[in-house]
């Protein structure tokens, strides 16, 4: 049967595909703060699903685990799988409730004592901070500093004293004020018990879906498979695969090492009789999830809480923190990360700061490894492309500058070593032998040419 390609029909589809693009756009750019508020309202309805899977998400692991063993125990019997899958969730969550329930009776009652015990302290504290500034010699040779310094203390205390001193009722500014308080008083006890509720939705969704996990994969691969061909699919499934293990190897992890790395803080800092230990252990244990800026982030609040109290001991807390870090980023850290990403330091640093600009305090946790997907999406299809082009020198490394576009990002867990190796070493022998096979056909080119021309000329004779 004779095909019928006319071609106006892919050059009409083709102006069509193109107007709706622009249109789109077009929409897209005029329309984008009504679609960003109606993002952030759906997000904000479906925050209790996100904080459910993300518990999901940290506990599989630990219900694999008690799964697993629950399987070995156990007796041969009808419902084995079943029972094995209800204590797996069971005992996970109750695991994670009571971690949680732990956590929040160590650290919040220590922490509210030490908020409590700097604000009483704290005219003491300005008073022994005013006094050095007189007695340090070092500032009177700078008059204009030492004014600036004291002047700004002397505004800060009288806010605090004027706050703490109110008794005139009859004052015009008073109930303005009170109603001010009380209104942001309101405000703040509503988020924090809408924040209160979605994470016990959110518990409770966690559950669920650590119940069902094993039907949603299912149900997954199923739709993924129907929607894609075979190859295009398998590609995805592969790359989802790599995602899990870049994101649970390091959020897990970094929150072992973090946990580490508090309580050792405060160890040391309550063994060393430093003031507020437990506010400052929490401050710098939270802080060390962010990588790179997370210990500067969580060291200098602390080194200002510390110089109010005691300035003598700032610099002992300071070459403290540097000695934890280091213990943490080369004997602590590498131990707690199931696998490692390999981005070099500037795009490190970019994900970071680009995730943390758009995310906040999220983004700079999960911009890393986020990071890093796309980096190995992006490097795949390089590499695809080179390989199209014929261009297998560059695969291989002979490009100079061009080779760090087959850059790879490899996860350094134990059990990958061996097989990322043998890919990768598969990869480049058979792209130095595709090379080695273009080089050799262009060397003999010539040589079948010169031939060529000497067989035609016999021919003519």
């Amino acid at each position: 049967m004779k095909k019928h390609n006319n071609p106006y029909i892919y050059a009409g589809l083709t102006a069509l595909s193109v107007i709706f693009v622009t249109m789109l756009m077009i929409f897209i750019i005029f329309r984008f703060k009504d679609l960003s508020e109606g993002v952030a309202k759906i997000t904000k309805i479906l925050q209790p699903v996100f904080i459910g899977a993300v518990l999901a998400y940290l506990q599989t692991p630990v219900c694999n685990r008690i799964e697993t063993f629950a399987e070995r125990v156990l007796p041969e019997s009808k419902n084995k799988q079943k029972i094995s899958n209800t204590l797996g969730v069971v005992l996970s969550s109750l695991l994670t409730l009571a971690i949680f329930v732990v956590l929040v009776l160590l650290i919040v009652p220590a922490t509210y004592n030490s908020i409590i015990e700097l604000i009483k302290t704290a005219p003491s504290y300005v008073t022994n901070l005013i006094k050095w500034i007189n007695e340090t010699e070092k500032l009177k040779d700078y008059p204009d500093i030492r004014r600036y310094v004291l002047g700004l203390i002397d505004s800060i205390t009288n806010r605090f004293e004027s706050v703490a001193s109110i008794i005139d009722l009859t004052k015009s500014d008073f109930l303005p004020s009170i109603q001010s308080v009380l209104s942001s008083l309101g405000n703040g006890i509503s988020v924090a018990f809408s924040v209160i509720i979605n994470i016990v939705i959110g518990f409770i969704i966690s559950i669920y879906l650590l119940s069902s996990r094993a039907i949603f994969s299912r149900q997954s691969k199923m739709t993924l498979y129907a929607v894609m061909k075979p190859k295009a699919a398998d590609m995805i499934f592969e790359e989802v695969k790599f995602a899990d293990k870049m994101f649970s190897g390091f959020l897990r992890g970094k929150m072992v090492d973090s946990a580490i790395v508090g309580m050792i803080c405060f160890i040391v800092l309550r063994l060393m009789d430093f003031p507020d230990a437990t506010l400052i252990s929490v401050i710098v244990g939270v802080t060390n999830i962010i990588p790179v800026f997370g210990p500067f982030i969580g060291a200098i609040p602390s080194a200002l809480l510390i110089f109010v109290a005691d300035p003598k001991k700032t610099i002992v807390f300071a070459i403290f923190i540097l000695i934890l870090q280091q213990v943490d980023g080369n004997i602590i850290g590498p131990k707690c990360m199931g696998s490692n990403v390999n981005l070099s330091a500037f795009w490190t640093l970019f994900a970071i700061l680009f995730f943390g600009g758009l995310w906040g305090f999220i983004g700079m946790l999960v911009g890393v490894p986020l990071f890093a997907v796309i980096y190995d999406i992006l490097k795949k299809l390089i590499v695809h492309n080179l390989k199209r082009h014929g261009k297998y020198e560059l695969i291989a490394g002979g490009g100079g500058g061009e080779a760090a576009a087959a850059e790879t990002v490899v996860i350094t867990s134990d059990d990958e070593i061996g097989e990322k190796d043998e890919e990768e070493a598969g990869i480049v022998a058979e792209a130095k032998e595709a090379a080695a096979d273009s080089e050799s056909k262009t060397e003999d080119e010539p040589k079948a040419a010169v031939s060529n021309k000497k067989n035609r000329r016999n021919r003519k004779r």
